[in-house]
């Protein structure tokens, strides 16, 4: 017991003692060390559906056509993966407002810095982990929260100068139903044995083993910014769409996305931002085919035929944001408008396409 204590107590002051060598190392003004800097050097991207913030957005869709109509279950045979729909949408048909909540953040652990010359540009690497969660609540048809989903990434962020900044990671992210909505189904569909679902809703998870990301700053106030994630060599790819003829083109689940920040400064107040965010996802080419009821633009079942010829499947958004703070580093409060069109924001219900705005207030990087 006593040996185990001064192993705990060696290692300790080990750390501290490796602390202080480091920070005394980089005690020459060429280089630098830092611990928990205040922002991350890869910034999240401000129009992105999944960012990593804390925000309360009232969503207003375009119609009750952009509205989740069905909970699929999933089945799996040889391969092919099919969906069988139980109707959700009878349970809530009074309004097409919601209200979105997300609550992530950014976390830089420790940042090496080369400050430059004349001849080298400055460098900064630093370790980064960020995690988000996301659900949506219908508002005026009840609280009931229609699912959540969650993510996390981690790995090593660098900038190059004041305008190149680098990421390279995993990254994970799944979707989760929402109880009251798996209880109201349960209650109402006739069915034998403890479970109509028997664990085969809709489980949609992508674990990425490989995340490159990009962004590009030309002058102060714009950014430009791409990233590649790579599905396919994952451990886990829920639902795992493939066939032979998938596997030969080459096609490997892969998600594009892309985008643009503008931003201005506001005397008093701070930065009026416009950003655009495009996403690209090579699941596309797994074209659905319907039958059944259609309901809100979903049919009641599906199964998916391989297309190489198909486009990838897009999604996009707009967002309109002022600051409400002048500082240029750590997170800051926003007032937000959100345009998207594409999938309905929650992975389990990603049959469901159409449009909505959304107003409401975020505090992020």
């Amino acid at each position: 017991m006593k040996t185990a204590k001064n192993l705990r107590s060696r290692m300790l002051c080990m750390l501290v003692l490796t602390i202080v060598v480091a920070h005394n190392a980089f005690a020459d003004p060429l280089f630098g060390f830092q611990l928990s800097p205040g922002s991350p050097l890869h910034r999240p991207y401000l129009a992105d559906p999944f960012n990593t913030d804390f925000a309360l957005n009232y969503v207003m869709l375009d119609s009750a056509e952009s509205r989740p109509a069905y909970l699929y279950k999933v089945k799996e045979v040889d391969g092919a993966v099919t969906y069988e729909g139980y109707d959700i949408d009878q349970y809530y048909t009074k309004g097409t407002t919601m209200l979105q909540m997300r609550a992530g953040t950014a976390i830089p652990f420790a940042r090496i810095s080369f400050n430059g010359t004349r001849v080298l540009p400055s460098l900064e690497v630093e370790a980064v982990m960020r995690g988000s969660f996301r659900s949506m609540f219908f508002a005026y048809s009840g609280t009931d929260n229609l699912g959540f989903d969650g993510t996390y990434s981690y790995g090593a962020s660098a900038k190059v100068g004041s305008f190149l900044t680098l990421f390279y990671g995993r990254k994970h992210h799944s979707g989760h139903m929402g109880d009251e909505i798996l209880m109201k189904v349960e209650e109402r569909v006739a069915h034998t044995g403890p479970s109509l679902f028997e664990n085969t809703l809709i489980d949609y998870v992508r674990q990425d083993p490989i995340t490159y990301a990009v962004s590009l700053s030309p002058m102060q106030n714009i950014r430009l910014y791409g990233e590649l994630r790579i599905g396919d060599t994952g451990r886990i790819l829920k639902p795992r769409f493939s066939s032979p003829d998938a596997i030969e083109d080459g096609y490997r689940g892969r998600e594009i996305e892309v985008g643009t920040e503008l931003s201005f400064p506001i005397p008093l107040l701070g930065d009026f931002s416009l950003a655009f965010d495009m996403i690209f996802h090579e699941v596309g080419k797994f074209v659905p085919v319907g039958s059944g009821a259609l309901k809100n633009g979903e049919y009641q079942n599906y199964s998916f035929v391989y297309d190489k010829e198909a486009p990838w499947e897009t999604e996009i958004q707009i967002v309109v944001a002022q600051a409400l703070s002048r500082r240029t580093d750590g997170m800051k409060a926003r007032l937000m408008a959100t345009y998207h069109k594409g999938r309905f924001p929650l992975f389990a219900f990603h049959m469901s396409k159409g449009s909505y705005l959304a107003v409401g207030a975020s505090f992020s990087f």
